[in-house]
Parts: structure tokens; sequence; C-alpha cells
């Protein structure tokens, strides 16, 4: 009998990157399409921006998203690359905690993965951040007293958020090791803390209360966990804002950007009022500021090597 779970089950079985690169794939000498295949529609503005000024004259740009790092792999597993060049058909795929878990996360010229958790990481800068309100909400003309002011209160709210966000990714990482089903992509990371009088508060008084909340919305049983360990081994071999959940981090550069445009009278001491133009949030961050995010020295290496590779197959 045809159930909806067993339609649900037959369409997760499909890969509709490999079907896609089927379908429109032509193995002809002459033809001017790359495809790129992410993970998902949130990837495509940022990687589409990035790769423009290397797409060579004449090319066509296809980017196809897999739906999940599973998928993007597996498409990658599944094309026969006898059939396939690999400078026409690239993948770009989410280190996500896979130095931590020894996820399958294949390696070749066409592969990129990403430096940190996520290419969202690479949002939650400094840079970025004075970037959008100087040219984006009217903050063009501050002095460097007022920008060193915003930037001593962005370094405070992310040292905050980092240390509260810490045992949630050793949580995460305690489920993964353990091979424990969650669904942690659920968790509402904008409800746990706020924004107020200028310093970043957590709405949990205490850890377990935190992470209660985090069984809950991941749909676990809650069991006590000393995390002390796997807090640890994310330190060792990484950062927070390399480690720490992509759409996670979002959540934070969206709630401190727009609270600094709607407060920027009383952080910075020339006492300016930004302008909110941006319309901020936590679904459009990436595409309204991808164009002023400074790409990882490696994504631009991997785009001169596709540059290259793609002007020599033509040449």
């Amino acid at each position: 009998m045809i159930t909806k779970e067993s339609l649900q089950k037959a369409k997760e079985s499909v890969n509709e990157a490999v079907l896609k690169i089927k379908q429109s794939y032509s193995a002809s000498p002459t033809s001017k399409r790359v495809f790129f295949v992410v993970e998902g529609k949130d990837d495509i503005p940022y990687y589409a921006t990035k790769a423009d000024d290397y797409i060579p004259e004449g090319w066509k740009l296809t980017i196809v998203p897999a739906q999940n790092r599973k998928k993007a792999v597996e498409a990658y597993r599944h094309l026969d690359w006898a059939c396939y060049k690999k400078s026409r058909i690239l993948f770009f795929i989410d280190r996500d905690l896979s130095d931590y878990t020894e996820e399958d996360t294949p390696t070749d010229f066409n592969i990129y993965v990403t430096e940190k958790y996520a290419i969202e990481n690479e949002l939650c800068t400094e840079q970025t951040y004075i970037k959008a309100l100087r040219y984006y909400c009217g903050l063009n003309d501050i002095d460097d007293n007022d920008e060193e002011t915003l930037l001593t209160f962005f370094r405070q709210c992310w040292d905050d958020f980092s240390k509260m966000a810490e045992p949630i990714m050793a949580q995460i990482l305690y489920w993964k090791t353990n091979s424990i089903k969650s669904n942690y992509a659920n968790f509402k990371m904008q409800n746990i803390f706020e924004i107020v009088g200028n310093q970043l508060q957590p709405r949990y008084g205490d850890v377990d209360s935190l992470l209660r909340e985090l069984f809950r919305e991941s749909q676990v049983p809650y069991v006590q966990v000393d995390i002390a360990l796997y807090i640890d081994l994310l330190n060792s071999k990484h950062t927070p804002d390399e480690y720490i959940r992509g759409k996670y981090i979002l959540t934070f550069f969206s709630k401190i950007l727009n609270y600094s445009i709607r407060n920027s009278e009383t952080i910075i001491p020339s006492r300016k009022t930004a302008k909110d133009s941006l319309g901020l949030g936590y679904e459009n961050v990436i595409v309204k500021l991808c164009g002023i995010m400074r790409p990882p020295v490696s994504l631009s290496a991997f785009f001169y090597q596709m540059q290259d590779n793609l002007r020599a197959d033509i040449a």
C-alpha cells in the first residue's frame, strides 16, 4: 500500500542533483557550461557571487542544490566520471564537525570543503559587521573612535555568545559521535539570547536548563551527560568561530547587526543614528550581505584553479 511515509521515503532516495546534471550536461567539447553542486538553496547567492569574476567569458553557470550534505557527497559518488569532466562539475561541501566525527568527506580537485563549519561562518567577522554599517546603514562617515567602540561591542557580544554556544555544540558532537539521532536543526538559537542595554544576555540561567531546551527541541529524551570532554575536544582542533554551527552564527550576526542599527546612538560616542535600510532577517542575511563578505583564501584559490581548467578545456 502506498502511504505518505513511503512516498516521502521514495522522494528522499532520489538524488535530484544527479538527475539535474544528467539532464543538462553536454559532453560536447565546445560546450561552455559549468555546474556547481551545493548543499542547499541558501548557498546559491554566496557561491554565485564569489565565482562571478572567475567564470571565463561566454561560459554559463548552473548551480544545483543537493538538499543536504549527504546528498551532495552522494552526487559526487554516483556520477560516472568516465562520462563527465570533473573540471565542469564542482562540489561545495560544508566541513560541519567532520574533523571530529570522521564523517564521509571525499577529496578531489573539484571538491571545495569549507574552512569552517559552513560558509555562513565566513559572514560573522568584524570586517563584514563594520562594512555593513558603513556602506548600507548611513554610518560611512564615522571616525576611528566610533569604529573601535563598535568593534569593542561586537567582540564582547561575540565572546558571550560563543561561551553560550560552546556547550550546545559539545552536546551535538556527543550525539554525533555516539550515533544518537537528533533534530538539532530544529533548535531555535534566536530564542535563547537577546541583546539589551548593549549587552548580550542569555535567557537561560544555567547550562543545564539550556541543554534541556536543546534536548526538547531536538526531540531527544533528556539524559544528563558530562560534556566537558567534548568541549575540550572541540577547542583542541578549532576556535568557536570555526566549529559553531553556521545557522547559529547567522542568528547571532543578524541580531547584533539589527541591534546596532536600531541603537547606534547609544553605542558610539558621536551618537550618530544608523538607517535601517537592510531589512535583515535570519533567512536573508547571506543574500543581503554576500557581496561584502570576504572569501576565504582557499576558496579564491579553488576558483582560480577552476578558471584555469575551464580555459584549458576549450583551448
